[in-house]
């Protein structure tokens, strides 16, 4: 068995190359979703899941007025889903249990924890469908070939420890698809169906699949839910579809039934309306009453703590995360008088990689130039920093 000693950390720089928004940019992204949904209103091309997620959006897009009034944001601020969601957990957490979302704040009162949960669910539909698959989205699927043939030619699918900041599937999907399916790092789960396949794209017990890659979602991941009633359980769709109707989705076959719009509605007929996705705000109370997520923070410790090679690709390493701050000083001290990890940065600004070499000093790999995850998979950078034979 092959010692585990590989971690990618992944940002959202990894997936904007499948076309999935920045959360900077995610108001933008929202409206252009919105518009899009609303054409499944219509008879003809109708979805079930579309008044359930036409309603969240209309919830988030009031509490964007809500937040641009009473907090005085700017634009930039208002489309910025990590300070929107900020503000609705802090309200939250504080104990404010009701807020007035129109625009003179005299209509009645709506709940935070309700709050919460529709931005949840606007957020689950605009990261949901991986855009590789869908048509009416501009894409590139050419980087993420060539980064896990790399992979796999390399023969270190059982060395990597993969932790990520995004909600997304891509890492998922593509690594399955690529033969060589990866496995989340859980005990306190529940295996469901988004539609009506069993055969899964992901494995959910690692100690059953010592040889495949592990995957850590931080802060949640679109086909995790929670039921509301109970919220220590943690289930996951990671089934992949058949033959059979999702909804009015139309058929999946050999794709994640969760990329479907109606798997929403198809989830709460079967099992549940109180099902909601496990999408976790970037805050320091994410981890409170959570048990699932502090088993995925725990083994991203023990692999930071552990790695020999940290790539992060796409990660801005922003000052508004303390966590992962503190998550990465706290892997570092733990470490003790072990060899430190060579620490590569894949990233096109300048600015990131400073800040990267003042965390990181000697242990950071300054022979990567700035460039984006397209560009580094054109250039064999991940061939260089990959490859077991090199520091």
């Amino acid at each position: 068995m092959k010692e585990r000693d590989i971690v990618l950390f992944l940002g959202a720089g990894f997936s904007r190359d499948a076309g999935l928004p920045l959360m900077k940019d995610f108001g933008e992204e929202s409206e252009i979703e919105y518009t899009g949904l609303r054409k499944h209103l219509d008879p003809n091309q109708y979805r079930h899941a579309a008044p359930l997620l036409i309603e969240a959006a209309e919830v988030f897009k009031s509490f964007q007025k809500f937040c641009r009034k009473a907090c005085t944001l700017s634009d930039e601020e208002i489309n910025n889903l990590e300070v929107i969601y900020c503000i609705a957990e802090s309200m939250y957490e504080s104990g404010r249990k009701h807020i007035y979302l129109n625009e003179n704040f005299k209509d009645q009162p709506f709940s935070s924890k309700e709050l919460i949960k529709s931005i949840q669910l606007w957020l689950w539909k605009v990261y949901q469908q991986y855009p590789i698959l869908n048509r009416e989205r501009e894409t590139n699927s050419e980087p993420y070939n060539r980064f896990f043939k790399v992979i796999k030619e390399l023969e270190i699918v059982d060395q990597i420890t993969v932790i990520t900041t995004n909600y997304d599937n891509i890492y998922e999907y593509m690594s399955w698809e690529k033969n060589m399916p990866c496995v989340y790092p859980l005990i306190t789960h529940n295996n469901f169906q988004a539609g009506h396949g069993s055969k899964p794209y992901i494995f959910l017990k690692e100690e059953d699949h010592p040889d495949k890659t592990v995957v850590c979602k931080l802060h949640g991941s679109i086909n995790y839910f929670i039921n509301s009633n109970s919220p220590d359980g943690l289930y996951i769709a990671c089934d992949l579809g058949d033959e059979k109707l999702i909804g009015k989705s139309g058929v999946w076959k050999d794709q994640p039934a969760i990329f479907a719009v109606d798997a929403i509605w198809n989830i709460r007929k079967k099992y549940g309306e109180n099902y909601t996705p496990a999408i976790v705000p970037p805050t320091y109370a994410k981890l409170t009453g959570q048990e699932w997520l502090k088993e995925i923070w725990k083994k991203a410790l023990d692999a930071l703590s552990k790695a020999k090679k940290i790539i992060f690709i796409g990660y801005s390493m922003p000052d508004s995360d303390g966590f992962i701050h503190a998550l990465i000083h706290s892997a570092m001290a733990l470490r003790g008088s072990k060899l430190k990890p060579s620490v590569s940065v894949v990233d096109p600004c300048l600015c990131i990689h400073g800040r990267y070499k003042k965390l990181f000093k000697d242990s950071f790999n300054k022979d990567i130039k700035p460039q984006s995850f397209d560009e580094a998979t054109r250039n064999k950078t991940f061939e260089e920093i990959l490859n077991p034979k090199t520091k």
